[in-house]
């Protein structure tokens, strides 16, 4: 049983039918979730996939509205389209959704620099449990009227209402940007590493993105036209991503925090992209860690957030008990160190 609407007001008249009548629904958008909460277990199912207009993008105010069934892909490419930039990237934006994306609080890889997708929202329109259209797309960067509640909304997972729509925070395209892979050989040494590059490169770190071997082997073991980064093998691996407005600045920086990585033997080797798409086979590695492990069989997933200074400790711990627990278990670790957010599969 589906319920595919095309406006905020079919979504209120599924809604307000199935209330009615005591059904209860599940709202999906892309289908992306990859712990099931958006399949439905005998429930109507609610797909936003008919709500695709983005309603309005204004380079001025850098703001876009964009309905909930409109893919993070066509927001990136409407935003670029105005010279702008909507800075959530997951590797799944050809098919995650913006109602998706608001309802989980999506994070993504540039985290580090722009927040959650919690920080990205200015505005929500929902259908409320009742029916009722709630309309708070507002675009202003400053609100000091009283309760937020387009808060509590976001990563509720539809529990509190359904997102039909958002204003979200758009910002300039930077003209500099370095993306490199170094080899470290602990997730400790990766932690000093990240201290550094903030330092180095205080807000143009844009991405910090931790890798264990036995997840790029498995990349390149099971994803065609993948390649080995680097000439030899080293236990981790650490993707940097610099960016700046002003032109050469994040290259600078990256050529500085390297080499004197190097020089202190922070790091045991590295590789700078030097065009767009050894860039985006250096992002591929990273972006097919979960894809790379689906051949291997069945994975016992999670999706794990510790504050940044402990991911190391986390890691160590986590992995000494695994293997004691289940001996010949195959962790597989990668994510994001630069928020603390660590995939541990």
């Amino acid at each position: 049983r589906v319920a595919v609407p095309k406006t905020p007001q079919d979504v209120a008249a599924v809604i307000c039918i199935c209330a009615e009548a005591g059904v209860p629904i599940t709202p999906q958008g892309g289908n992306t979730g990859l712990v099931g909460g958006q399949i439905p277990l005998g429930e109507i199912l609610l797909s936003t996939e008919r709500l695709r207009t983005i309603r309005d993008i204004d380079a001025f105010d850098d703001v876009i509205v964009a309905e909930a069934g409109v893919t993070l892909a066509a927001v990136h490419e409407a935003a670029l389209e105005k010279g702008r930039r909507f800075p959530l990237d997951l590797a799944s934006e050809g098919t995650a959704t913006i109602g998706g994306v608001v309802s989980t609080n999506a994070g993504g890889t540039a985290v580090l620099r722009y927040g959650n997708t919690r920080d990205l929202v200015l505005g929500l329109e929902a259908v409320l449990p009742n029916g009722e259209i709630w309309n708070g797309l507002k675009r202003l960067r400053k609100d000091n009227t009283g309760y937020d509640l387009k808060q509590l909304l976001i990563g509720a997972e539809g529990t509190l209402g359904v997102v039909t729509a958002a204003s979200l925070k758009l910002f300039p395209v930077l003209v500099s940007r370095a993306t490199a892979i170094a080899a470290v050989d602990t997730p400790q040494a990766a932690s000093q590493l990240l201290v550094r590059a903030k330092d180095a490169a205080g807000g143009a770190v844009e991405a910090f993105e931790l890798m264990g071997r036995r997840g790029i082997e498995f990349v390149l073991k099971n994803i065609a036209g993948q390649r080995d980064p680097l000439s030899e093998v080293h236990p981790w691996y650490v993707l940097i991503e610099l960016a700046s407005g002003e032109p050469g600045a994040a290259e600078a920086a990256m050529e500085r925090l390297l080499g004197q990585a190097l020089d202190d033997g922070l790091i045991r080797d590295a590789a700078v992209a030097q065009t767009k798409g050894q860039a985006k086979a250096f992002w591929s590695i990273r972006e097919n860690q979960s894809p790379g492990q689906k051949p291997e069989g069945a994975t016992w997933k999670h999706d794990v957030s510790v504050p940044v200074s402990r991911v190391a400790e986390f890691l160590d711990q986590a992995t000494a008990r695994m293997e004691a627990l289940v001996p010949g278990a195959r962790v597989t670790a990668f994510g994001h160190m630069g928020d603390g957010n660590i995939h541990y599969d």
